[in-house]
């Protein structure tokens, strides 16, 4: 059998040659100028991307800019976080145009795992996420710290409730949103509580303190899967009036304002299985889990326009579409994403995804993201933006990080 030192001894010009080639490659790199390099890097994948952090320091420096960030961000595509039982965290990518409708567990590439046991408490929801940001809540009746984190980089802070509201506040239902605002871009947690009023708090990075602002004048639906959904610079809810008609709150990250517009023209009041997530597209969506056998999905073709809403697709709730593992009509689907043509990632009960074809109109159980555990999944996109680029914040790094 041949080795490697003897083949070098054989061909000693080849392996001369290799070498040589290989120094001028990286003397090629190294010599480019740096918006050059940023528009190769921001180009690969993101196991890719951190070999290259340890091939060079100037390479790392690079990537940790702001220039490299805002060019990887613009060309990633959406994937998703997925929590299994509140403690243990991964992050996949996948591209909407390569998902492949017979098979898509392969369609989805771990980037990134971690659990939150660096974390004073170890379970956790998953309330937002925007660009590459997560924002974690504790699963506690009186959640008093908060945390944000960044998977790819390793990165989280935390900061507690200010204790000037605590007590009077954190036995009450609240709703979460997290956002980034359009004109100045500063990325915001807004809280909201409702006992006798609505109570609003806003949370900005970079300041290190919470603020208190005017609050919605309607009181929201609240339930384990009422988080704000993210489009345009504003965060949305369902409205929960039983005195007025059906409507959704909007929140204005900028503006720090709140306005309501009218939901999809549904037949009869049904806020109570309405949920709101963001579709393929950047379109806002509401899937509509009322009737017992089936799911609508509607979709605001123009933002802001109530004439818009488009009922886009129906699944329907049977044995062959929805519910083909024993599992009862009625139960409630979430939405984690809804793709174009009629596809959509559902979350059933948090127990397990399903993946809905719009072509072959049936769905499949995902193995890929696990199964038979308490599951939380949300759209995310990984991204490189460092925490250390907000002011005020302590920045720490999980421990265990995969």
């Amino acid at each position: 059998m041949k080795t490697k030192s003897s083949t070098k001894r054989k061909f000693p010009e080849m392996e001369a040659t290799k070498q040589k080639t290989l120094k001028m490659e990286v003397e090629f790199l190294k010599n480019l100028p740096s918006e050059i390099l940023i528009e190769i890097l921001s180009r690969l994948p993101i196991p890719t991307i951190k070999i290259c952090k340890r091939v060079r320091k100037s390479w790392r420096d690079l990537i940790q800019t702001r220039e490299f960030v805002d060019s990887h961000l613009s060309k990633s595509a959406p994937g998703l976080v997925v929590s299994e039982d509140r403690d243990r965290f991964e992050v996949f990518e996948f591209e909407d145009d390569l998902l492949d409708l017979e098979d898509p567990d392969l369609r989805y590439e771990p980037v990134a795992r971690f659990d939150c046991s660096t974390l004073a408490i170890s379970i956790l929801d998953i309330k937002g996420s925007v660009n590459g940001l997560l924002f974690l809540s504790p699963v506690s009746s009186y959640p008093s710290d908060y945390y944000i984190c960044n998977p790819i980089t390793r990165e989280f802070i935390e900061f507690p409730y200010d204790e000037r509201f605590l007590g009077y506040q954190l036995d009450c239902p609240a709703n979460y949103g997290f956002g980034v605002s359009k004109v100045t871009g500063q990325y915001k947690v807004v809280r909201i509580v409702r006992r006798l009023k609505s109570i609003c708090h806003v949370y900005t990075l970079g300041t290190g303190k919470w603020r208190r602002i005017t609050p919605p004048g309607v009181p929201l639906r609240n339930d384990r899967n009422s988080n704000g959904a993210f489009l345009n610079g504003c965060l949305h809810w369902v409205v929960e009036d039983f005195t007025a008609p059906l409507s959704i709150c909007c929140f204005d990250l900028e503006t720090e304002t709140f306005s309501t517009f009218d939901p999809p023209p549904l037949p009869r009041r049904r806020n109570g299985r309405l949920h709101i997530v963001v579709a393929s597209g950047d379109y806002l969506c509401v899937c509509d889990n009322t009737f017992e056998d089936e799911v609508a999905f509607w979709v605001m073709k123009e933002y802001g326009d109530a004439k818009s809403w488009t009922k886009q697709f129906v699944i329907g709730k049977s044995d062959r579409f929805v519910c083909p593992y024993g599992v009862s009509s009625g139960e409630i689907l979430y939405p984690i994403k809804v793709f174009e043509d009629g596809h959509a990632l559902m979350l059933f009960d948090n127990a397990y995804m399903c993946y809905y074809s719009g072509k072959t109109k049936t769905s499949k159980r995902m193995a890929v993201f696990g199964m038979d555990t308490h599951m939380e999944a949300m759209v995310h996109t990984p991204s490189f933006l460092s925490l250390k680029s907000f002011p005020k914040e302590y920045v720490r790094s999980f421990r265990r990080f995969h």
